[in-house]
Parts: C-alpha cells; structure tokens; sequence
C-alpha cells in the first residue's frame, strides 16, 4: 500500500457550487450530490505510479492514451484492458487511493476488487466491434452504457462510486449523472442491466462531467448514470472504482467480489461471502420522477408519429426523427438543448432539428 494519508485534498459539491470541508463529503453524497475533486493524482503525489502503469500495460505514454485508438487494434485495447484489471499493481494503487478518500471517515472501508480501466474509445471506432467487446468485457468498458443504477449490475446497495478521469471527460465523451436521483426507481431491463425503452431519465437535468486529467467524481452509485456516447476524436480513459462506507449490502442473488481495508491488509470478506444473507433487490417501478417533473424540462411536441416530432423553438416549427439512430431509443423521452438540438435520452447523443416551411 502506498502512504498517502499525509496529503490535503479539496472537494467541491456540484449541487452546492462551492468548495466544502472532508468532513461534509459523505453527508452530500449521501443526500445525492456529486463531488469533484480537481487533479486528484497530482494532489496525491501519484503522477509517476500511473505513468509507469499505463506504460508497463499499454506500452505507451500516459499522454498518449487519448490516441490509443490510432497506435492499437481494438482486440490489443481489450486484452491490454483486461490485464491491467487483473493486476495486483492496479489494485494496490486503487487501494491506496480509497483508503486516503474514506479512512478520514470510518477506519475500516470495503472496496471492489476489481477497479475497471475504461477507455471509451471514439464510436466511429469501435461500431462494428460492440458485440466482440462485450462478449469479452461485458457493456460500459470500452463502448457506451446506457442509463443505469449500480445495483442493477449486482452491485450493493450502499455503493458509492469513484470515477478517476486519465484523459479529459466532457459532454463530447463523458458521463451523465442525474443529481439527488437515489430515490426514483425506474423501469428497468435486467437482462441489458439498463433503464427501459420509454422511461425518461431528464438529460437536461444532468450533470456533464467536465473534468481534466486527473480529475475525480465522487457520488452514490444508486444515482441514475452512463456513458456520453464518444462523438470526439479521442478515447476517454478512466479508472472506475466502488466502495461501501458499512459493510456492503449484497443483492439476494449475487455476492459481488469486495474487500475490507483493515489496515495495510485486505480481509476477503470470506465468511459473508460463504454464508450469504444478502436481502437486497432493486425497485423497477417508475417511468417519471415527480421532483425532475417539477421542473418542466420535458419535451413539449405539438406532434409526433413512428417516424418524426415535430417541436415550436422559438415560434418556429423544427422535425426531428422519432428514433435515435444509434440504439434506437424513443426520442420522445429527450429533451431540448440550449441550442434546440434533441438529446438522446440514453446516451445523450445530439439530434439536430430540420425547420418545417410554413
């Protein structure tokens, strides 16, 4: 394990705007803020330990992995990926990051075994690949994941998420997140593990990540999130980590590999896991969440068939399609951007609306 208690960080509260003490950070995580934490490597001194990992793996430079897409085929993204998450490397320094983040609060913390290295790589790459990756990798790693809940991949309940950014993560390739949103139980598709076709997840609503190498988000991972399908040019790396504060409250059908921080030694969690007893199974209820329906940001269309929408901006009428072209999720459920462009209820991807003669 690396030391790394001796090192100040600060944390500013999305839903606060303003920098907040340690002390608070769980509090507002809890009641459903995001936290970001600028630079988070270079506060932890740790600028060396990710370039030597990201070279031994990757065999390239750290600042070259936003063009990983352009030096490697997607098979050698895949198996690289794989190995640096089957690494004991990449555990210690996982490790080592979540005890400095948790331990202020509780001395004991639970973390998952396996942190996920994801590299969102450009979708004009990766397209025709999507069925290769997830049979190797499963959904999210290195192609878009829709909206989703932690706990409808087997996660515990308790989850809080620590989403560390390698390369930059903005509304181009990042991730949404839907502030305070811990507490709507949308319809969801177990087999896809992701909300259901029809049920609206409020884009404008959202949080967009905007974060720079080395940035980190804090939140609770019962907050309704995914992928911003990759429109730019340049791969998205992150490192993705989950942690419960108490002992992780396991789903009743699967015991998800965690393990207790007790000092510089990991407990398996070997007797809890042998001798399950998890109760938890998520709620798939809801289609809205009334306090994001207060706000009245969805789409209002004068008209819509199978094939178009049609929306006043602005006192002129615009058409955009039913469908998304990507996943074919059911525009309907978007809403309109600043600009009156159409957003993707799934993965946020940008719909242009083509101006009706009078």
């Amino acid at each position: 394990m690396i030391d790394l208690k001796t090192y100040s960080i600060a944390y500013f509260s999305v839903l606060e705007n303003k920098i907040v003490p340690e002390t608070d950070v769980l509090t507002l995580i809890e009641k459903g803020d995001i936290i970001i934490v600028k630079d988070l490597i270079s506060q932890l001194g740790l600028e060396s330990k990710f370039s030597q990992l990201i070279e031994h793996f990757f065999s390239i430079q750290k600042n070259q992995l936003d063009e990983i897409h352009k030096l490697k085929s997607v098979k050698q993204i895949v198996d690289d990926a794989l190995a640096i998450r089957h690494n004991t490397s990449t555990l210690i320094l996982q490790s080592s990051i979540m005890k400095r983040l948790l331990e202020p609060h509780v001395p004991c913390p639970y973390i998952e075994l396996q942190p996920n290295f994801r590299l969102h790589l450009p979708y004009k790459i990766i397209k025709n690949h999507e069925a290769f990756i997830e049979s190797r990798m499963g959904r999210g790693k290195l192609n878009p994941h829709g909206q989703h809940k932690d706990s409808w991949r087997y996660h515990p309940k308790n989850t809080i998420n620590v989403w560390l950014s390698l390369t930059t993560a903005n509304k181009n390739n990042g991730l949404a997140i839907l502030p305070a949103s811990a507490d709507y139980n949308p319809k969801f598709d177990a087999d896809k593990q992701e909300i259901s076709r029809g049920v609206k997840t409020y884009p404008i609503q959202q949080y967009i990540s905007d974060m720079a190498p080395g940035d980190a988000l804090l939140f609770k991972a019962e907050l309704l999130h995914g992928s911003i399908i990759n429109t730019s040019k340049k791969t998205r790396a992150t490192l993705s980590m989950r942690c419960t504060i108490t002992k992780p409250e396991f789903h009743k059908n699967v015991v998800y590999n965690y393990i207790k921080l007790n000092g510089e030694k990991f407990d398996n969690l070997t007797f809890d896991k042998f001798m399950h007893s998890g109760k938890f199974e998520p709620v798939s209820a809801e289609y809205i969440f009334p306090p994001a329906e207060d706000k009245k940001t969805s789409l209002q269309p004068i008209e819509y068939d199978e094939k178009h929408i049609k929306v006043n901006i602005k006192g002129s009428v615009y058409s955009f399609p039913r469908w998304c072209s990507h996943a074919g999720a059911d525009l309907l459920n978007g809403e309109l951007d600043e600009n009156g462009n159409l957003l993707c209820p799934s993965h946020r991807l940008c719909h242009l609306g083509k101006r009706c003669n009078k």
